[in-house]
């Protein structure tokens, strides 16, 4: 695979997790029973939605600088334009809810991948809700009967067993805004790691400015960690329809 690497495609994407509003069921916590709807996890809504951002990826023995500006329509399409950067100039991404396509207009190449194909290049279950919650901050998958809850100081502590993977979701018990995610791949033992502070008021909701995302996988030359920090500088939800212009120019070859 010729590799403008995933970032330099997608891994400003690379990450995330949460999806939809969290179901209304009850969850078993020890003694005790809570209802989604008794955590009132503040998910964020919006229909459309542009947020511009600064972007570090650090790789062993490399860091990479850009600015990004991401438009998406909330469940269905994620559109982003990186620049400033070398190496990295002139790179349009299209995320929708099955594949990823990069457009290289400095090298007039594109590169299409489906996500279980990301999810082997980064040797992590990756895909488009993953993507959207970690730039959103939302949590990863919705509660359900299954999961259990605990307080834990300030505090609650939402542990998910699904399918290979189990995630544990840390939420403020004054905010009910999500702070931490950590997500464990069951039988590699590779992790993603997932931090959101600095909330601010967008549409008279809470959205996470600054996130740093850790993903800890394993290969043949051991254990390896890619890290990506995104600080938002400016988001603004619209409910009217955005634009995502993507089109492949005929004399760009596949790679």
């Amino acid at each position: 695979m010729n590799k403008v690497r995933l970032f330099n495609s997608a891994s400003l994407l690379l990450l995330a997790v949460i999806i939809l509003p969290a179901c209304s069921k009850k969850i078993s916590v020890f003694s005790k029973s809570y209802t989604a709807k008794d955590l009132n996890i503040q998910q964020l809504d919006f229909d459309y939605l542009t947020i511009k951002s600064k972007i570090v990826f650090k790789e062993t023995h490399k860091t990479t600088k850009a600015t990004a500006l991401i438009r998406m329509k909330k469940d269905s399409v994620m559109w982003f334009n990186l620049s400033g950067a070398l190496g990295i100039q002139g790179i349009r991404g299209l995320i929708t809810k099955d594949s990823v396509i990069i457009l290289d207009k400095v090298n007039k190449a594109y590169y299409s991948y489906n996500f279980e194909k990301v999810s082997k290049e980064f040797n992590f279950p990756i895909d488009f809700d993953l993507i959207q919650a970690m730039i959103v901050g939302d949590m990863p998958k919705p509660i359900t009967k299954d999961n259990s809850i605990k307080k834990n100081g300030d505090r609650y502590l939402v542990k998910q067993n699904i399918d290979r993977i189990n995630i544990v979701n840390f939420v403020n018990t004054q905010t009910m805004k999500l702070e931490e995610v950590n997500v464990t791949e069951k039988e590699t033992d590779n992790s993603l790691k997932i931090l959101y502070k600095d909330f601010r008021n967008v549409n008279n909701q809470g959205l996470p400015f600054s996130i740093f995302i850790s993903l800890i996988h394993h290969n043949e030359f051991g254990q390896l960690e890619t890290q990506l920090f995104i600080d938002h500088t400016k988001a603004e939800p619209s409910e009217k329809p955005l634009k995502f212009p993507f089109t492949i120019p005929k004399k760009y070859e596949a790679k």
